[in-house]
């Protein structure tokens, strides 16, 4: 499986379109995201590793280019080394990625911890220094402050700064009702294009962990 990823992946280089991965922990809604992005029929369940063999499909952005969309097996915490060895082949499709989308489910009790397990797994993976724009996920699951359901990005203003967690360049979506998805997209460009310079891993982690936080 390496060898055959690898020889896609040059063949991916020599045509020059670039390439965007989707990473997360499990469940994060990265496949339903692929799903939104790209149109394809891509598996999706709650369950502990839904998405094993990497899916790559070829999507136009808001502005019309055309990039190369990966979704990845979901992170976990503490995941054993004979697992973490099984999925290299899949993870290795991480090395050809120009920029990394990591989808965090913002509704989930543990978010922050699930959110750096996947950036110190970037870092064990020597993929410390790829851009990495972070797209909070799973918005529409949550209330107003006066406890309603809420049916827009706009309704998320006066909470935005909470939710990010200290992530400003943060992006909210809903996957499954295609909030946020046209921002994201265009960010991705900009990021692409060199106008947006997108935070590290590395980075992520010297915020995350200096004294105070």
């Amino acid at each position: 499986m390496r060898r055959q990823r690898a020889l896609y992946r040059r063949r991916r280089a020599r045509a020059g379109v670039p390439v965007v991965a989707l990473v997360g922990y499990t469940n994060a809604g990265k496949s339903t995201l692929m799903r939104a992005l790209s149109g394809a029929d891509v598996f999706t369940e709650d369950k502990l590793f839904a998405t094993l063999d990497p899916l790559t499909r070829r999507i136009k952005l808001t502005d019309g280019r055309t990039v190369l969309l990966s979704d990845t097996v979901g992170f976990i915490q503490k995941l054993p080394a004979q697992l973490v060895a099984a999925f290299r082949a899949t993870l290795e499709e991480l090395s050809a990625a120009d920029v990394l989308v990591h989808v965090v489910d913002i509704t989930h009790p543990d978010a922050a911890q699930q959110a750096e397990t996947v950036l110190e797994t970037l870092r064990d993976l020597d993929l410390s220094e790829k851009p990495v724009i972070t797209a909070l996920n799973k918005v529409d699951l949550l209330a107003r402050h006066d406890g309603d359901a809420i049916h827009g990005l706009e309704e998320l203003r006066e909470q935005s700064e909470s939710l990010s967690r200290g992530r400003p360049d943060a992006l909210f979506i809903s996957a499954q009702n295609g909030w946020g998805l046209d921002e994201l997209q265009q960010r991705i460009a900009a990021v692409l294009d060199g106008e947006i310079v997108a935070p590290t891993p590395s980075r992520w982690l010297a915020r995350e962990n200096r004294p105070g936080r």
